[in-house]
């Protein structure tokens, strides 16, 4: 395997990330005010300190996360990791695909379906070429999509209203916690980082790049967005740019969420191709075509909402691969191993698996 340096590895982790949870969190917390911006940032450190449980786990066991999964909570863990993650990657996919088809159909005014297969197929390619050339094509695409995002906030920002921040609806704030898990839930690439890296040190700056930086874009964020919009934040964010600035506002608000969302599929497709090849014991052909048509499949099929399927992606699948199942495997860890490499206290771990628990439950109860 090719060698990432620190720059690929936190491209990887940052383009995984910053991705359509973005574009949904405006929409998601346009009703939180403030307090939105709080739950993004307590959203942030919380999936921080558990990729770096993973981190840590994948030091000392080889393999995707399903196959750490499972030499800390036996077959049972392995597959619900597996099936935790197939359920959040599936939905984010699926919500690229039909995302990307409606960017590129604005932006060129092709057919809807022709642009998502035509995205499909380019972002696909790069996933099968592995792990080298997804970081080389992240860390392009990183450009495009930091300097997109840093000019729209810089647009929006002065257009804050006050009031917008003042109005709290707390019925709003489940869908909004559902949304942020997902913005951040990128842990199924940390394994893919080490490997790359080949040194845990380094790949724990990469980690903490990887979350730092998207954290302080999001607040950013969802501050200009609600500050600027409120209540009539349109579901895809950006799109309000043209409200604004004219034809300018619509190109760099089409822009900015293709990049986010090409960086996006090509994180979690190459994770979700390893995770298919080693719990299956299948080739990497096999394994790709496992990870890219089905999502391509159930898109003509006709299922293609957006924030919607982000929520269901990021409550169902990153609370539990993200935040549950890591803190559990990370205590159990800490009774086998008598040296982990980070100095993580014993307490914040059972405090972030209480978080996530909580959170899991309440969002269930408010289906």
């Amino acid at each position: 395997m090719k060698k990432l340096s620190l720059a690929e590895a936190s491209a990887i982790l940052i383009g995984t990330q910053i991705g359509a949870g973005v574009l949904g969190l405006p929409y998601a917390l346009k009703d939180t005010g403030l307090l939105g911006i709080i739950i993004v940032i307590a959203m942030g450190l919380l999936t921080l300190l558990t990729a770096l449980f993973v981190l840590d786990l994948a030091a000392h066991s080889d393999g995707t996360l399903s196959k750490i999964a499972e030499v800390y909570l036996g077959k049972v863990g392995g597959y619900l990791m597996f099936l935790s993650i197939s359920v959040l990657s599936y939905g984010a996919l699926i919500a690229y695909i039909a995302g990307s088809g409606d960017i590129l159909s604005s932006l060129t005014g092709i057919n809807e379906k022709a642009g998502a297969l035509i995205f499909w197929f380019v972002m696909s390619l790069i996933v099968f070429l592995g792990l080298k050339a997804s970081g080389e094509a992240e860390l392009l695409l990183n450009f495009l999509l930091l300097g997109a995002l840093t000019l729209a906030i810089a647009l929006v920002i002065p257009k804050t209203n006050l009031s917008n921040l003042t109005k709290i609806d707390y019925s709003a704030i489940t869908k909004g916690i559902g949304v942020a898990v997902f913005a951040y839930v990128s842990h199924m690439v940390v394994p893919e980082m080490l490997k790359g890296l080949g040194d845990v040190r380094k790949t724990t700056k990469a980690v903490l790049i990887g979350y730092l930086v998207p954290m302080v874009f999001y607040a950013f964020f969802v501050l200009a967005f609600v500050g600027a919009f409120g209540s009539k934040t349109p579901e895809l964010a950006t799109s309000a740019l043209e409200q604004l600035y004219g034809r300018l506002g619509k190109v760099l608000g089409l822009v900015l969420p293709l990049a986010a969302i090409s960086t996006s599929y090509i994180g979690i497709g190459l994770a979700q191709m390893d995770n298919m090849k080693e719990i299956f014991g299948i080739k990497k052909s096999r394994a790709w075509l496992l990870t890219v048509i089905p999502p391509l499949l159930i898109y003509f099929a006709g299922l293609n909402s957006f924030v919607n399927a982000l929520w269901m992606a990021g409550t169902f699948g990153g609370l539990l691969y993200a935040g549950i199942l890591p803190t559990v495997m990370y205590i159990k860890a800490k009774k086998i191993h008598k040296k982990l490499h980070l100095p993580i206290p014993h307490s914040f771990a059972y405090l972030s698996g209480l978080v996530f628990f909580l959170v899991f439950i309440y969002s269930v109860i408010a289906l």
